[in-house]
């Protein structure tokens, strides 16, 4: 028996049974709190005593420059109030690239309810879905998301995970069902803590920010802007596979693009939301005003390590895998950074202080205002074209410093303005 059809067997047994519990624990209203969904692919906790948040499994398509569109798997957010029957209608077929961005805050519970709508692609394919928050210290295995020792959820059924984050920072998240092959189908998305010190402003009395990465008792990780970004790979032979029901080797595994947010460079430069990629609705533009400091949640979830850098701006890293860089005795063991190396399944949390505007450097115009352009990119230049076609591509996006200070305060991770 191949293992894929040895867990569907099992997903199968175990998620109607304690899917339907979790289903049932939803109808009777046992969880408080909600939260908001926007267009930029963002969950973002409200006030309450607990955080919902609805996810969706199922399949669709990304546009990426130089071919056909690419078939993927993906999340998407759904409302939390649809039944099983209305989500299918609405929302299979519609998957999204990368997933959206999880914004939690410590000690206020979650409850994540995934639906698996099935696939309309390979309707043959009747794979279950789990979520797996990687790096996350959950106490106990069936909201782990692994299925070997938890629950994975089967077609047209749900399951509610639970969790309550102790610990602030970056993390990520994926589906653990065929991990190999649906990770590099694109059921990947970041999740992040906020730590229990927002809100603070006598940290920071300066500044006077509210934000922060970590709970650092003296306002070293505080930020004004905060970016959401995570790093993959797409191996475009693998999804082809996928969508022709077709075997891939993955010792064969040689990717042709490399993503920031599910999408290549110029792509990465367009506003959340753009209409022309409807299933890569997160963007990875990064716009500041001159001396904001600006917190970059970076990811990778792809299988090869990347090294990104951002010339002409200095980076510190303040932490690691969700963990402050601090040592046991407490003394600060940030780093600078001119290079970032990230392997698979790592996170940073970096920050850095936007430059003043400079008129006599490259000075770009859009509706709001003019500003100077610094590339955040990938150090290797095989990752910085489009399967090799000439121009730039690839892992790359602009970090744009507008003269004056036009841009108002961000309302959600990655706000991008008009």
């Amino acid at each position: 028996m191949r293992r894929r059809d040895l867990l569907k067997a099992g997903a199968l047994a175990a998620g109607l049974v304690v899917g339907g519990q979790a289903l049932e624990g939803t109808a009777e209203g046992t969880m408080e709190g909600t939260v908001e969904g926007t267009v930029e692919g963002t969950a973002r906790a409200v006030p309450g005593p607990a955080t919902r948040i609805a996810l969706a499994g199922t399949d669709g398509y990304i546009t990426i420059p130089g071919r056909a569109p690419v078939y993927i798997f993906g999340f998407l957010a759904v409302p939390p109030a649809m039944s099983i029957a209305e989500l299918t209608a609405a929302y299979k077929g519609k998957a999204q690239h990368v997933a959206p961005v999880l914004d939690l805050g410590q000690d206020r519970d979650a409850y994540i309810t995934l639906t698996n709508l099935g696939l309309v692609g390979r309707p043959d394919l009747v794979d279950s879905h789990t979520i797996h928050w990687h790096g996350f210290r959950t106490p106990a295995t069936v909201f782990d998301g692994v299925p070997e020792v938890s629950v994975s959820v089967p077609i047209e059924r749900q399951f509610t995970y639970f969790y309550r984050p102790h610990d602030p920072g970056t993390y990520m998240y994926h589906c653990h069902f065929e991990d190999v092959e649906h990770v590099q189908m694109g059921m990947t998305g970041i999740v992040f803590v906020r730590p229990a010190q927002d809100g603070s402003t006598a940290l920071d009395p300066l500044r006077r920010s509210t934000t922060y990465a970590y709970n650092d008792g003296d306002g070293s990780t505080a930020y004004d802007r905060h970016f959401a970004i995570l790093l993959n790979e797409i191996e475009e032979r693998e999804h082809d596979a996928d969508e022709q029901i077709q075997e891939f080797v993955f010792t064969d595994y040689d990717p042709q693009y490399y993503t920031l947010n599910g999408r290549v460079y110029p792509q990465t430069v367009l506003p959340n939301g753009h209409p022309s990629l409807p299933g890569q609705p997160v963007s990875s533009l990064v716009q500041v005003n001159p001396g904001d400091r600006a917190l970059l949640r970076l990811a990778n979830l792809g299988y090869e390590q990347h090294a990104m850098q951002l010339p002409g701006i200095p980076m510190k890293v303040v932490g690691e895998d969700a963990t402050l860089r601090r040592s046991p005795s407490g003394a600060d063991t940030s780093y600078p950074a001119g290079t970032l190396y990230i392997g698979p399944g790592e996170a940073r949390d970096v920050l850095f202080t936007a430059p003043p505007f400079n008129p006599s450097a490259r000075v770009s115009t859009d509706a709001r205002g003019s500003y100077n352009t610094y590339l955040f990119k990938n150090r290797d230049f095989r990752r910085l074209s489009n399967h090799g076609a000439p121009g730039l591509g690839g892992m790359a996006t602009e970090v744009r410093v507008y003269r004056g200070s036009p841009l108002p305060s961000q309302s959600v991770v990655g706000e991008t303005y008009a």
